[in-house]
């Protein structure tokens, strides 16, 4: 199929966001969709995404009465970076933002690489929860069985990446540069390599202007934000899937080969209550056309609210050393939602 390439000028309007200072003084910023009267869910964006990502859900969000609040972690979009950072530092930094704009209960969800995030604010605040989501959500990458049913591309990275942590901080750094100069070619030759049941959603508007956008947002500070992490993501993230006790929707579409099936049924078996939703005949961006009866789905039961439970300590994996540095240049780049 033909690629659109759908250029954004440098005088078109920026996507609008809010920030608020935290109390280290950092600056946090978000953007809201959905319904401004609505049941409030934070939603977490992936690597390399932004605040925009969530406007593709912003008409199911309003259809079903919720009131989508998608925030930029630190060093993507507006928000100050914060270096050395872990992945359970992040959930005080939701809270902080929960309390300015004086939500006592909220939820939240996260898609593809947002899940580790996501889980970190059940696991370190499930007090101040009403929902948990993970939708099309990427788990650890922690051995080459993980990733059965990924396309052949995607099955090539990981493996290079499980030999090399460093090696996937530094492609996402370079595939940062490459949108910095021209993000949507990028895009363009994403749709290339997607199945057609994703590049027909992407190739079409308003998500492919989207996509274009968020990518620029997501790397407006440069790329270090987005290669750190990746890095993180595929090492130690400091608890186990076993350890989230609060009750969790699972979202997953079967046709997804960046989040394959199996990976979506291993996620759900390790959760202790996991409520899993599998969608036939979509893929990666299924989500997008179903956004309306997620937020129906995920607001349909309610929870009990457990005890918080204390989470171990994260620690950094040592950085490895890098042979892999040559292949950065032949690498493809990644698909959306990464």
């Amino acid at each position: 199929m033909n690629s659109p390439e759908r250029r954004i000028d440098d005088d078109e309007p920026e996507p609008p966001h809010s920030v608020v200072r935290l109390s280290d003084g950092r600056t946090l910023s978000w953007t809201e969709y959905g319904d401004p009267n609505g049941e409030p869910l934070f939603f977490h964006h992936g690597i390399p995404s932004s605040r925009v990502a969530a406007g593709v859900m912003d008409p199911g969000a309003a259809r079903a009465g919720v009131r989508l609040i998608a925030p930029e972690r630190p060093g993507f979009g507006y928000s100050d970076p914060l270096p050395e950072r872990t992945i359970l530092d992040w959930p005080a930094d939701l809270r902080q933002l929960a309390d300015y704009l004086e939500f006592e209960k909220f939820s939240v969800a996260g898609i593809s690489a947002g899940l580790p995030y996501t889980l970190a604010c059940a696991l370190r605040m499930p007090e101040r929860l009403h929902r948990v989501a993970l939708i099309s959500g990427l788990g650890e990458i922690d051995s080459g069985d993980v990733l059965e049913g990924m396309s052949y591309e995607w099955r090539l990275i990981y493996t290079l990446f499980l030999k090399s942590r460093r090696l996937a901080s530094l492609w996402m750094r370079g595939y940062g540069r490459s949108v910095q100069r021209r993000p949507d070619r990028v895009v363009a030759e994403q749709i290339k390599r997607m199945p057609p049941v994703d590049g027909v959603v992407l190739g079409s508007e308003p998500t492919l202007t989207n996509r274009i956008t968020d990518l620029r947002e997501a790397f407006r500070q440069g790329p270090a934000a987005a290669g750190d992490e990746a890095r993180r993501h595929l090492e130690p993230w400091g608890f186990q899937l076993g350890d989230v006790r609060f009750p969790v929707m699972l979202w997953h579409a079967m046709l997804d080969e960046s989040h394959p099936i199996q990976m979506g049924r291993r996620i759900a078996s390790e959760l202790p209550d996991c409520r899993p939703i599998y969608v036939d005949g979509v893929g990666s961006l299924g989500f997008i056309e179903h956004a309306e009866s997620i937020f129906a789905a995920l607001f349909s039961e309610h929870p009990e609210v457990v005890t918080p439970v204390a989470a171990p300590d994260a620690r950094p994996a040592e950085e490895e050393l890098d042979p892999f540095a040559p292949l950065l240049d032949v690498l493809p780049e990644p698909v959306v939602g990464e």
